[in-house]
């Protein structure tokens, strides 16, 4: 190819005004760090190659390494209920309650609804006190049926691992990972990442405009952090890569077993629309008979990815602080793969649908924190979203989005920010689906 990471990167961040990028690129045994743009339009302080981003959900591939760790000690088992370990776990679902696993949790299977972000204070407690709260969530569908993305799971993993250690999350995070794997610049507290460069999230002005401003919130809760709590560097992002792709060492040190390493990159379950397949933590996806394993991450102002290939020893870390930084992402990742690896990512195949298929699964479908209506429109659908922010209450209204078909109720959006993102529907007993799968996140026809 004959363009550069420079321009790619330089080309997307004009496209959606993005504020600040740093990119880390694992290479036959090399990394590589880059860094464009600001920490923050307020101060416009440069963004550095150990600039701090918040990570969003690639933390959960941090919780499933720690529960990992667990799992080598004899100290838990990932397929015995967790009744067993929080015996005043109570959930809305009684048969959820009494057989959910961490296996459950870990593979987005456990059918609970998933984004719980009440805040319980920055005290010790924070997280026991949320679980108490999920006896109010909703069981979506029954435990291990189908896949739906779930926050709530992790937290429950992570409340596991204090029960079980009978320390804080987080100081069971920086003992067994980040210190073993020598991850020196990452934190999930905002009093640690002061004193280091750290960028500032930032959330567009206008949902339908290109003018972004500083996002008001920085951190989540500190009961969210095994969700989606980590603040880090593109570089720990690389080596935490590179110790899962090594079989879990870390120079001559064995931090988690090869066994555990190769068992959270292998198939536990299909992931619906988000990828292939889901592992221990890792999405996976294959292309042409490579394996692709990564996560996502997003929080407020944020967007996240890692993304790597085992069997080429090759990693690559991508830190934005927008709240539309996964287009960037997206572009960046797909350009370096092909450019470094020669791996092309697939584009869907549009199929044609008739318009009776079309109008069956139109309709509006709501859940906690967003409603949908969903249209039949030249062939494809057209989605329209309210989504309410679950930190502010706040109702965000983006530009409508055009979904075109890629399977009989599998359809793929072409515009936008969101442009290659998947939305699918099923269940129900009719010719209507129950469910709307957007962003992995499940809501119900009304």
């Amino acid at each position: 190819m004959s363009e550069s990471l420079d321009a790619v990167v330089a080309e997307q961040m004009r496209r959606w005004t993005v504020p600040g990028v740093t990119v880390g690129v694992l290479k036959d045994g090399k990394r590589n760090l880059h860094a464009w743009g600001v920490t923050s339009l307020e101060t416009e302080q440069p963004v550095r190659e150990d600039t701090l981003f918040q990570i969003g959900s690639i933390s959960k591939v941090f919780c499933a390494t720690l529960v990992m760790t667990l799992v080598d000690e004899g100290k838990v088992d990932l397929d015995a209920p967790i009744s067993t370990y929080l015996p005043d776990l109570r959930l809305a679902d009684e048969a959820a309650q009494s057989d959910i696993t961490l296996r459950h949790t870990l593979t987005h299977t456990s059918g609970i609804y998933g984004d719980f972000f009440d805040d319980f204070g920055m005290g010790d407690d924070a997280l026991a006190r949320s679980v108490e709260g999920f006896a109010t969530l909703r069981q979506w569908t029954p435990l291990g049926s189908s896949w739906a993305y779930c926050n709530v799971g992790f937290n429950l993993a992570g409340a596991v691992v204090e029960k079980v250690l009978g320390q804080g999350y987080e100081q069971a995070m920086r003992e067994r990972v980040f210190e073993p794997a020598g991850l020196g610049h990452s934190f999930f507290f905002a009093h640690e990442a002061i004193v280091h460069s750290a960028a500032i999230g930032h959330t567009l002005v206008d949902p339908a405009g290109d003018e972004h401003q500083v996002a008001s919130k920085y951190p989540l809760p500190r009961c969210v952090n095994p969700a989606g709590g980590i603040i880090s560097t593109v570089d720990d992002l690389l080596g935490f890569a590179a110790m899962h792709m090594n079989g879990g060492t870390v120079g001559d040190r064995q931090m988690l077993s090869a066994a555990s390493a190769a068992a959270m990159q292998e198939k536990q379950t299909s992931a619906a629309n988000w990828a292939d397949e889901w592992g221990i933590g890792w999405d996976i996806r294959w292309v042409g008979g490579e394996k692709l394993i990564g996560h996502g991450g997003s929080t407020n102002g944020f967007q996240a990815r890692l993304t790597a290939v085992p069997n080429r020893g090759y990693a690559i870390a991508i830190l934005t602080n927008s709240g539309r930084g996964a287009a960037l992402n997206n572009a960046v990742e797909r350009w370096a793969l092909s450019n470094d690896l020669g791996i092309d990512l697939p584009n869907p195949e549009r199929v044609t649908l008739s318009s009776e298929q079309l109008a069956a699964v139109a309709g509006s479908y709501r859940q906690p924190q967003a409603e949908y209506t969903v249209s039949v429109e030249d062939g494809g659908l057209r989605l329209e979203v309210v989504g309410i922010s679950p930190l502010s209450g706040q109702r965000i209204t983006p530009p409508a989005e055009r979904l075109e078909p890629v399977g009989e109720r599998e359809f793929l959006v072409t515009t936008g920010a969101g442009a290659g993102r998947r939305v699918d529907f099923f269940g129900g007993d009719g010719d209507h689906p129950r469910f709307i799968r957007n962003g992995g996140r499940l809501a119900e026809r009304d």
